[in-house]
């Protein structure tokens, strides 16, 4: 076995900083999704034609007087 882990350390290691590196990004995305971030557009809708696809609610508030 210490055989195997001697001759393939560099695979393993190189394994286990992917696997870390992707953990900590999909971490990342997931708090920021939390706290309410994460959106594509920034959350910035004025002069956005897809803003009543987004957040239909504001469309209607936006509606005609």
């Amino acid at each position: 076995m210490l055989a195997y882990l001697t001759a393939h350390l560099g695979y393993i290691l190189v394994t286990l900083v992917l696997i870390l590196t992707v953990t900590a990004i999909l971490r990342g995305m997931a708090r920021e999704r939390k706290r309410g971030g994460g959106s594509s557009c920034g959350g910035g809708c004025g002069g956005c034609p897809n803003a009543p696809y987004c957040h239909p609610r504001a469309a209607e508030d936006k509606g005609p007087k």
